[in-house]
């Protein structure tokens, strides 16, 4: 197995690159089958969506480490992550810069730990938004996939975010994550997510 190790470097997005027609991020690894696997440690980094969709992006990785890096969001998010699994977020500090949330964590992704971060920033929008979203739709979901769970959002930090948001977790098609901290899980009804699922499915079918 590929072991890709990643220390001490900055990561900037470059809004000019789609001006704007598609998502990127400034720092992004995906796996598909049939591809070669890798493991992933970053360390160190400074890692700043500048105006893109995400600083950090994952998609179907799975034993990743991220150590001591700083985050800067876009619009979406500081983090996204997209199935895979096996991942730990440890000293860590991700900063909203009006972004929808400070991480997204869906399609069925397993077994994630958030330990000894700081959180800086309100996110967005208060009905629309949380510190971690949890199981929200992807395109993956048109078919029916496992909920994303086991998720550990442990002693963490909040900093310049407001009472009122400060909503640690948000699940939707997800099951409950552990927190140990200040704030609070939003747990979205299954009926609103069950129809939320159907609306989407139907728009792209």
């Amino acid at each position: 197995m590929k072991k890709i190790i990643i220390k001490n470097k900055k990561f900037k997005g470059d809004p000019s690159i789609y001006n704007g027609t598609r998502d990127d991020n400034a720092l992004g690894f995906g796996w598909r089958p049939g591809q070669q696997k890798f493991t992933l440690e970053i360390e160190n980094c400074e890692i700043d969506a500048n105006g893109v969709a995400e600083g950090l992006k994952l998609s179907y990785c799975t034993h990743v480490i991220v150590k001591n890096c700083t985050i800067i969001g876009g619009y979406e998010d500081c983090v996204d992550i997209v199935r895979g699994g096996y991942m730990l977020f440890d000293g860590c500090t991700f900063i909203s810069n009006n972004s929808k949330h400070h991480f997204t964590i869906k399609s069925s992704v397993d077994n994630v730990t958030i330990k000894n971060c700081t959180f800086v920033n309100n996110f967005r929008k208060l009905y629309d938004g949380a510190l971690v979203d949890l199981g929200n739709w992807s395109d993956y979901d048109i078919d029916d996939i496992p909920k994303t769970k086991n998720i550990y959002i442990v002693d963490y930090t909040l900093k310049n975010i407001s009472w009122y948001k400060r909503i640690v977790a948000r699940r939707l098609y997800a099951n409950n994550p552990v927190i140990r901290g200040d704030g609070f899980v939003l747990k979205v009804p299954r009926l609103f997510v069950w129809l939320f699922w159907k609306l989407r499915r139907f728009q792209v079918s």
